[in-house]
């Protein structure tokens, strides 16, 4: 049948006088500056034929003794690159999936960006640039890619889009705590990709003086991050930064080097010192790694779920953070860029929504909630183990009173998750920032509710109502699969609410 299917394609292309050389040379291609791309065209959601690049290297893939380094150039290649489609995601440990035989996937080969355009220069006259935005993916330091957030509402508005992949888990943000290993190499992935994108982004129409960074929780973070560090500065000048700051707490990774210890013992690698530690670790299977992230590190469930994240460096010819955030934004030593910062109305549904749809997992919350709550709530290493228990119970008591956690009590213990894991934080460190800087810092509460939300995908597809969840903002600017917003009337104005926000930020600030 496929035969028969290419030799019809083969007669009406012969009938029309094309051939199939001259239908693959028609896809777009753009010489950046290691060689050249060709691309492929892609549909919006309002019909608009756009220019989409997928999959480009923007750096040497990390392999090998390139393990644990600093991306590196990469090196101009011959020929033709296809860039037709996503690169593979960055081999992680996906808590999605982690009740499969198999929730490690992706691939150590992973530094790849995406770059959508409504128009590439012609190389006649002064090209018309468009403003440029980037998104870097959440998912906690620790899972997520790039490819899963796409144009389609986005490129109905003339803006330039890039997507990103960069180093998580263990393979990106293991630290020995000195100049061995600082950490941090997924943030400096971050950094190579903007840098990239300074370099060759006007070859797709973009605007290098005018890039918007932008991201979502992990990414929400990172896009802060990037605020504060000297490795970031020309790199970029607005941020938005959706449930996301440097102050939320699973955004500071505790015991850097006693986990990268833990690690290296469970693979058979000496520990006496860093460079024996690291040299052993590049020979041990990527996969190997990255499959032991739950057993030794998330004690209970996926919790706590950034276990390798971003640190305060010690060492390090090139740190991308050099003090803790709280001080950095006390003394107001940061980038002055205009900030917009959001949390949706009950941002705990991440992860709550995955509980309440499970009675028993419910009921041993309540049961064993002095040994989950550290997780939890991410103070298993920042409050002494003495006062742990009396932690754990002020805080239950704050929010539930005398009453059990059951379903009868889920919008308090939304709250409680929400506020301690991004409500109280992002707030604060955008009071930080404005205090500190001229330029200005937005900050809103997005309380829509559409006919979906992220949390029917963590409740296992239930439809219940429990509110605006973590990520749900999200949906309507770039889609996703759990989120059509094109469902109804209402889900459609909240898009091109969300658009007007984005793109007019993108613009003026």
């Amino acid at each position: 049948m496929r035969s028969l299917l290419a030799y019809v394609l083969v007669l009406l292309l012969g009938s029309l006088g094309v051939s199939l050389a001259q239908v693959k040379s028609a896809r777009p291609t753009v010489t950046v500056d290691s060689g050249i791309l060709r691309g492929t065209y892609q549909i919006t959601a309002n019909g608009r034929r756009i220019f989409a690049f997928e999959g480009i290297p923007y750096a040497k893939p990390p392999v090998g003794k390139s393990r644990f380094k600093d991306a590196q150039p990469i090196k101009p290649w011959k020929g033709i690159w296809d860039a037709s489609q996503p690169g593979s995601v960055c081999l992680q440990y996906d808590h999605m999936t982690y009740l499969y035989d198999e929730p490690v996937i992706g691939d150590e080969d992973c530094l790849y960006l995406n770059v959508y355009t409504p128009k590439l220069p012609t190389g006649l006259g002064i090209p018309q640039l468009f403003d440029v935005i980037v998104y870097i993916h959440g998912g906690a330091f620790t899972y997520g890619g790039g490819h899963l957030y796409k144009p389609r509402y986005l490129l109905d508005r003339d803006v330039v889009f890039v997507t990103i992949n960069y180093r998580l888990g263990p393979l990106g943000f293991l630290s020995t705590g000195d100049d061995v290993l600082p950490g941090n190499t997924g943030l400096k992935d971050q950094v190579a990709a903007l840098q990239w994108i300074q370099r060759n982004i006007a070859l797709f129409g973009g605007n290098p003086n005018s890039v918007t960074i932008t991201g979502m929780s992990a990414g929400g973070a990172s896009v802060h991050y990037h605020y504060l560090s000297p490795l970031s500065v020309g790199l970029f000048h607005r941020g938005i930064s959706m449930s996301g700051s440097t102050l939320c707490p699973w955004t500071q990774t505790e015991e850097a080097r006693a986990k990268a210890v833990k690690l290296a013992n469970a693979l058979g690698c000496p520990t006496i010192t860093s460079a024996e530690m690291v040299d052993c670790l590049k020979r041990r299977p990527a996969r190997s790694i990255v499959k032991l992230v739950k057993p030794l590190f998330m004690p209970w469930h996926y919790n706590p779920y950034t276990p390798f994240g971003p640190v305060v460096e010690v060492g390090g010819l090139t740190p991308f953070l050099s003090q803790h955030p709280y001080e950095i934004l006390s003394t107001g030593n940061i980038q002055d860029l205009p900030w917009l910062a959001s949390v949706t109305a009950q941002e705990g549904l991440y992860p709550v929504s995955n509980f309440v749809a499970d009675a028993e997992l419910l009921q041993e919350i309540e049961t064993k909630w002095l040994l989950i709550a550290p997780h939890l709530l991410d103070y298993n290493f920042t409050v002494q183990p003495l006062q742990r228990d009396e932690t754990s119970l002020n805080i239950k008591q704050h929010y539930l009173g005398n009453q059990t956690i059951s379903r009868n009590t889920t919008a308090p213990f939304i709250q409680m998750v929400g506020d301690r894991l991004f409500v109280v934080d992002v707030e604060r460190a955008a009071r930080l920032q404005a205090a500190a800087n001229t330029a200005p810092v937005y900050f809103y509460r997005f309380a829509y509710r559409g006919k979906h939300s992220y949390s029917e995908l963590m409740s296992w597809g239930s439809e219940e109502n429990f509110g605006v969840s973590h990520g749900d903002d999200t949906g309507y600017i770039l889609g996703n699969f759990y989120m059509n917003p094109d469902e109804t009337e209402e889900d459609k104005q909240m898009t091109q609410k969300m658009l007007d926000i984005w793109t007019s930020f993108a613009k003026t600030g």
